[in-house]
């Protein structure tokens, strides 16, 4: 997003695209799984003093004493915002707040669906007072083994790819899904393709579960869409919230440092961010001091610069940007060398057709062609 929805423009000094370290193992690394099932809140434990009171300790694993609350899931009242944020923690659902005609991300009181995670935020970094409308608790125990297995894989990845092993890709990959995993949604429907000369027996044992179904041109392949059960489908929502914000508390740990020292913050993604290079050893100084952990660094809940690159081992800044909304924004990357080339992000865009686009709209300009490899768009004739 960007910073206070305003579109943005910089040609002031060299910025960096700040890079969380695989953002979604790094939330995991630092979670648990709930145990038990969940339980409706009595109406005595609808406030934020009576859940910040009963719920766990950060390094608490089993229900001690009036620490008995693992975690839970409310439906809050936001009634007061006591810190205005450039890039707000609070998220306005439309559907929820069909009355509101505002961001979805913005300092706006509103109704909120928030875990415990999310809401201790709120309190810290905006200092929000609320209502708690309503919810579910546990009481369970939390399991934190899923720490030990995520940085398992993230080291095997590091001990493959330091090999030159391409099977760190894949290990990525798993890295990558567990979150996409826990939060999956049902799978109504499957496509089958069988031969012709099988399709009625097909349609015949299939009938009641066939959708529609239609010969593939010029091929001898009937294809069916059929209906699929969803009485075995399973996830693991209650983890899966739980790793988003853990992910946005891990962003937010640094954005709100960051505007804490005044600093300037352009855009944000789900991982990164645009700020200025001059500032970060002032932030990774603050954030030490504030969390007690090195900001800089490529293990997991660290951050590091993350511009592709023109000439391999020569690091890339940008010295013009222009952010115009979300996945939508060019820099012009620049290096020790004195080479320049385009990082450019249009949401449902293919770069190439962005390149081509732009040499047509603008024949006059620098005309450029877009590397594949490098993932930029380089100046023809560089």
């Amino acid at each position: 997003m960007l910073s206070d929805n305003i579109k943005q423009k910089s040609n002031k000094k060299l910025i960096a695209d700040f890079d969380a370290v695989s953002l979604y193992p790094s939330a995991i690394a630092r979670l648990y799984t709930l145990e038990g099932i969940p339980k409706v809140m009595k109406k005595e434990m609808l406030s934020t003093e009576y859940l910040m009171r009963h719920l766990f300790d950060d390094d608490q694993k089993e229900p001690i004493g009036e620490k008995f609350m693992s975690g839970f899931f409310v439906l809050i009242k936001i009634t007061e915002i006591g810190i205005h944020r450039h890039f707000p923690l609070i998220v306005c659902d439309p559907e929820l707040n069909p009355e509101l005609n505002v961001p979805r991300s913005s300092n706006t009181c509103c109704l909120m669906y928030v875990d415990h995670i999310t809401l201790q935020d709120l309190i810290k970094y905006q200092g929000v007072k609320c209502e708690v409308l309503q919810g579910y608790y546990y009481d369970g125990n939390r399991d934190i083994r899923i720490r030990d297995e995520v940085k398992k894989l993230f080291e095997l990845r590091l001990k493959y790819k330091k090999e030159g092993n391409p099977l760190q890709e894949n290990i990525k990959l798993i890295l990558n899904s567990i979150y996409g995993k826990t939060i999956l949604s049902p799978i109504e429907s499957k496509i089958t393709i069988v031969n012709d000369k099988d399709a009625i027996r097909y349609a015949i044992r299939n009938y009641n579960h066939i959708v529609k179904f239609e010969g593939l041109d010029g091929s001898d392949k009937t294809i069916f869409k059929l209906t699929k059960s969803i009485c075995r489908h399973f996830n693991f929502c209650p983890l899966g919230v739980n790793i988003l914000s853990m992910s946005k508390r891990i962003m937010c740990e640094v954005f709100c440092t960051a505007e804490d020292l005044g600093m300037d913050i352009f855009y944000s993604d789900t991982d990164s961010m645009h700020l200025y290079n001059e500032d970060i050893p002032r932030l990774a100084e603050e954030f030490e001091k504030r969390y007690g952990r090195v900001l800089i660094g490529k293990n997991l809940g660290q951050f590091h610069s993350d511009f592709a690159e023109i000439t391999p081992g020569k690091q890339s800044l940008a010295y013009k940007s222009i952010f115009c909304g979300k996945k939508t924004y060019i820099d012009l990357l620049t290096n020790d060398l004195n080479e320049v080339a385009f990082h450019c992000r249009m949401k449902g865009v293919k770069q190439d057709v962005i390149a081509l686009t732009a040499n047509e709209m603008f024949p006059d300009s620098v005309q450029c062609f877009y590397d594949e490899d490098k993932g930029l768009m380089v100046p023809q004739g560089k």
